[in-house]
């Protein structure tokens, strides 16, 4: 995750265009919001054209727009999403979704960098940026899914988001994020979360810790009990049935986040909500090499 950041931070300020790639649910969407407010067009409209909910029939017009009389239903002047985008940035999520008759106009457009409304004569100018996302991998874009033209164009950066199951150790910053400073979890929902594959990544990872928080007692920490729909391994389980001093569980614990954290202290500590050298004093303490 720094290296992906560290390469969309480079990006930011230069005019590329970016192709995100990445698992349903990844934050595909979010890192193409971040770029584009991040970079010299934040004060532009950030336009999403969502490649795979807009029929075939209706594409070239939401692209376009088009002209009063162009078709039947056609009362007004209608300006296309690209023309919306007027110097800002225009996201093509889920880009593969396209008819190959599709892509090919589009590549037109973003190739020529402008175009003509449906029924209209004048030329207008792309002068957006152009993100596109997609949840299938390279080889499959290049293997039939996308027009190569295509794909080359919109690839100058690829970005790849790796999905949660892959980036454990961020779970615990994460779920803190997600419930708010106001509330904390106990060390079995850390484990939970921690040992859950999450075939949903962040969009299922973020609604499962929003029902948490509005299910659990106010003022109390967040319990493997209040996470939904997420098995408990038998670790659990059978510690469940046993009796754990405060002493136990603390130094439980502090095991399961310097095991998430893969033994930073810089980071467990935040996640405890301790100093450095506290840390080290209840390391010591409860004998954690």
């Amino acid at each position: 995750m720094r290296e992906l950041l560290q390469t969309a931070e480079k990006i930011v300020e230069r005019d590329v265009s970016v192709l995100i790639l990445g698992e349903s649910g990844t934050g595909k969407d979010y890192l193409a919001q971040a770029i584009h407010a991040c970079g010299p067009r934040r004060n532009e409209p950030f336009v999403v054209i969502d490649c795979a909910s807009i029929p075939s029939e209706l594409f070239e017009s939401e692209l376009y727009g088009h002209e009063r009389g162009t078709f039947t239903d056609a009362y007004a002047r209608k300006l296309g999403k690209l023309e919306m985008a007027r110097r800002g940035t225009v996201y093509f999520d889920e880009i593969a979704a396209l008819e190959p008759s599709l892509q090919a106009k589009l590549l037109r457009a973003i190739q020529e960098k402008r175009f003509t409304r449906l029924g209209g004569a004048q030329t207008i100018e792309l002068g957006a940026r152009v993100i596109s996302s997609s949840n299938r991998p390279v080889d499959e874009l290049t293997g039939g899914a996308l027009r190569r033209d295509l794909f080359y164009r919109i690839n100058v950066v690829t970005l790849t988001l790796p999905p949660l199951r892959e980036r454990r150790e961020d779970i615990p910053l994460l779920a803190k994020q997600f419930v708010g400073k106001k509330r904390t979890l106990t060390p079995d929902a850390i484990e939970l979360l921690a040992t859950h594959s999450w075939p949903g990544n962040l969009r299922e990872f973020r609604n499962i810790l929003e029902r948490a928080t509005l299910m659990a007692d106010a003022g109390r920490a967040i319990d493997a009990a209040a996470l939904p729909h997420i098995e408990a391994p038998q670790l659990l389980v059978s510690a469940s049935r046993e009796r754990w001093t405060l002493d136990e569980l603390e130094s439980r614990y502090i095991r399961e986040v310097l095991r998430i954290t893969k033994d930073n202290n810089s980071k467990a500590a935040e996640i405890l909500g301790i100093n450095r050298k506290t840390l080290r004093e209840k390391r010591r303490r409860y004998g954690i090499v």
